[in-house]
């Protein structure tokens, strides 16, 4: 397995902690509102428990890395998705706006990081390509995650308190995951320190929704963003509603 006894102890706790959250999903049947949040935590679990298995330099180990990093990334953008349908349950029309465009910079994103590497002198390899489309993606997601959560500190919109939970814990977790990965292109030797951060957040984000989440954490609400005066919330969710209507009419034409 070719890995520190620390490395060892933080696998070891993530396995059990994404276990026992996917658990609590389930029983609480959360599964039905955060599907994909539901399917990306089985996906960790399988990548956290299977991985170590193999010899890290070995290239079955490659192979599994990248196929199920690969599908994380793509559950990334389903689970950014799926926090932008939920903060913005009762606004379809900007919703729909907001995941039109998530696609169209994502697309644009990893295009151009592509078009970079293929430019280089220097030949790149499977991973090198990988990688550069992973940190695309991830950073591309981070700022809209970002974006959802200026615009949760900004408007006073009612939210369930799972809601919040979900989303600020996504958020912390996308920030370190992309920090890492930019931090791994400039300073390789920096690889498996880097790794231990990551794996250790991969814990902590997990324990911190493990004990967040509830079933009744679905139904109390609660409202994160500034406090305004009551006739000053008044007209700014009613600017919010009036912008959602006129995307919905745009969308039906």
């Amino acid at each position: 397995m070719n890995q520190l006894p620390i490395e060892q102890l933080l696998y070891a706790l993530q396995v059990l902690v994404l276990a026992a959250l996917s658990l609590r999903i389930w029983w609480t049947r959360l599964y039905r509102v955060y599907s994909y949040f539901f399917v990306y935590l089985l996906l960790a679990l399988f990548q956290t428990a299977v991985g170590p298995f193999f010899p890290v330099r070995s290239a079955s180990y490659l192979y599994i890395w990248i196929a199920s990093e690969a599908l994380a990334v793509v559950f990334y953008a389903l689970v950014v998705l799926e926090t932008y349908a939920v903060i913005l349950r009762d606004l379809p029309g900007i919703a729909s706006t907001a995941r039109r465009y998530i696609k169209i910079v994502i697309g644009c994103a990893v295009t151009a990081s592509l078009l970079l590497v293929g430019l280089e002198k220097t030949p790149a390899t499977i991973p090198q390509y990988f990688l550069v489309c992973e940190r695309a993606i991830v950073s591309s997601l981070l700022g809209f995650v970002l974006l959802s959560m200026a615009f949760l500190a900004y408007y006073p919109v009612p939210l369930s308190r799972n809601a919040v939970s979900y989303s600020v814990g996504f958020a912390l977790y996308l920030l370190v995951k992309t920090i890492a990965l930019f931090a791994m292109n400039l300073r390789h030797y920096l690889w498996f320190q880097l790794d231990i951060v990551l794996v250790a957040f991969s814990v902590a984000c997990p324990l911190f929704w493990l004990f967040a989440l509830s079933r009744a954490g679905e139904v109390k609400t609660v409202v994160v963003g500034h406090r305004w005066d009551i006739q000053d919330e008044k007209r700014i969710v009613s600017r919010l509603k009036a912008i959602n209507e006129s995307l919905l009419r745009t969308a039906k034409k």
